[in-house]
C-alpha cells in the first residue's frame, strides 16, 4: 500500500487522574523503578545521561520508527528522506520544516515513542518492543538527522500499539499502518494519555519539590 493510500484519525482521550508521588534524587538514578502514574523529582533538565525537559508537551508526541533498529546505544539516525515529511498533518510538517535550533528546543519537549518497524505485515511480532523517552539532542547532517534520546520504558508490546491506531493518530488500519514503515513523525496526540487509558503506565515527571506534574 502506498504511503499517501494511508488514512489518519484524530484522538480523543479523556484526562487520566494524577497517581502517587515518588522522589528520586541525585545523578545517577536512571532506571525507574515502579511504572504506576508517579511524578519524580528531579533537579536538573541532563546529568550523567538523564534527560528530562522542563516542560512536557500533552498536545504532541513524536514517533520514531527506524528500519531493524536496536536502540542498543543512546542514539541512531533517521534518513533526511525520512524525516518530518509524511504521515503527519500539514499544518504541524510546514511548522517544523526548517528544524531551527527554537524548533530542535520544541521538539525536545515532546514525549516520544523508538521503535522497530513491525517485523509482521500490520502486526508487530510476539516479543517485539517499544520504548517510552524524550529525544535529548537532534544534529541535522547532510543525508540524516542523529537523534539522541533517553528511554525511561522500554518493555512496551509493539502491538498493543498497532491496536491504538486511532488513538495515536496513526496513519492506516488493522491491516496495515505507518509502524511498517521507516520515518519520523510528530503526531498531534496526548500520548501519555493514550498510554496510560490503555493501561500502558510510563512515568511523569516534574521538577523541584512543590511544582504540578509536567504537562
Amino acid at each position: 500500500m502506498a504511503d499517501n493510500e494511508l488514512k489518519a484519525v484524530r484522538a480523543s482521550v479523556p484526562g487520566v487522574p494524577a497517581g502517587e508521588r515518588f522522589a528520586q534524587t541525585g545523578n545517577d538514578n536512571v532506571l525507574i523503578p515502579n511504572y504506576g502514574t508517579v511524578n519524580i523529582n528531579v533537579q536538573t533538565p541532563f546529568s550523567a545521561g538523564f534527560y528530562v525537559p522542563q516542560r512536557i508537551s500533552r498536545e504532541s508526541y513524536n514517533l520514531f520508527v527506524i528500519g531493524e533498529e536496536a536502540f542498543d546505544r543512546p542514539y541512531f539516525a533517521v534518513p533526511r528522506e525520512r524525516a518530518l515529511n509524511r504521515y503527519m498533518e500539514q499544518e504541524t510538517m510546514r511548522r517544523f520544516d526548517a528544524l531551527t535550533p527554537e524548533m530542535i528546543e520544541e521538539i525536545k519537549t515532546l514525549p516520544s515513542l523508538f521503535l522497530a518497524e513491525n517485523r509482521a505485515y500490520g502486526r508487530a511480532e510476539d516479543g517485539q518492543k517499544a520504548i517510552y523517552g524524550f529525544v535529548s539532542d537532534l544534529r541535522v547532517r547532510e543525508n540524516d538527522v542523529k537523534v539522541s534520546f533517553c528511554g525511561y520504558r522500554g518493555d512496551i508490546a509493539q502491538q498493543r500499539l498497532n491496536e491504538l491506531i486511532r488513538e495515536l493518530a496513526l496513519y492506516g488500519d488493522g491491516q496495515y499502518n505507518e509502524l511498517n514503515r521507516t520515518h519520523w513523525a510528530i503526531k498531534q496526540a496526548d500520548l501519555i494519555g493514550v498510554l496510560q487509558e490503555a493501561g500502558i503506565a510510563v512515568p511523569v515527571f516534574q521538577y523541584g519539590t512543590d511544582s504540578q506534574s509536567a504537562r
